[in-house]
């Protein structure tokens, strides 16, 4: 699994690198509580810090990498993936995504984003672990990751764009990504 150029390609989505012309939905997304849902906090994306941040590739580095989500049969956008090397623990990733588009979630892209960027990392990045962190009231994510063989490592409180959520930290080893079923047979 790897980047082709600037995209990453799953059976129904494509991942692809954040450019200019996406600013605006990202911000109005970010700013949008449809967008967000209620799971998750609304960001503090600002156009003109996110065009600074894409010319100085913040978003696109050997540390992190953002993408947006377009769906493979017509490029219509439907969120964003989110992976970034964590403050202080140089062998482990975390993770964020958003399905932006209410009525395109339950539709398992959640899985597919997260299982194809999973795969992306432990191949390409000298990673150890994965780690996610999801609402306390999160089942269908709760469930998504341990179908991608997350371990719940801790309840906790967490900070989502400087709002106080209680949730989950799971985390996945290169270890478990290695021997879980779901990596080793899939279909792109």
């Amino acid at each position: 699994m790897s980047l082709y150029g600037d995209r990453l390609f799953t059976r129904r989505l494509v991942l692809r690198k954040i450019q200019e012309i996406d600013i605006a939905l990202i911000v109005a997304w970010s700013q949008s509580e449809k967008a967000c849902g209620e799971y998750l906090s609304l960001g503090k994306h600002d156009a003109e810090q996110m065009r600074q941040q894409i010319h100085s590739s913040v978003f696109w580095s050997d540390r992190e990498k953002m993408f947006l989500v377009e769906l493979k049969e017509d490029g219509r956008p439907i969120g964003t993936a989110h992976y970034w090397h964590s403050p202080g623990r140089r062998n482990t990733v975390s993770m964020a995504l958003k399905v932006a588009i209410p009525e395109e979630r339950g539709r398992g892209y959640g899985t597919e984003i997260q299982k194809f960027l999973i795969m992306y990392i432990f191949e390409q990045l000298p990673v150890e672990a994965v780690e996610m962190h999801t609402d306390i009231n999160n089942t269908a994510q709760q469930r998504c990751l341990q179908k991608l063989g997350f371990e719940l490592i801790e309840s906790l409180v967490y900070d989502d764009q400087q709002k106080k959520r209680t949730g989950h930290l799971c985390r996945l080893t290169a270890e478990h990504y290695q021997a879980h079923p779901i990596y080793q047979f899939h279909y792109e």
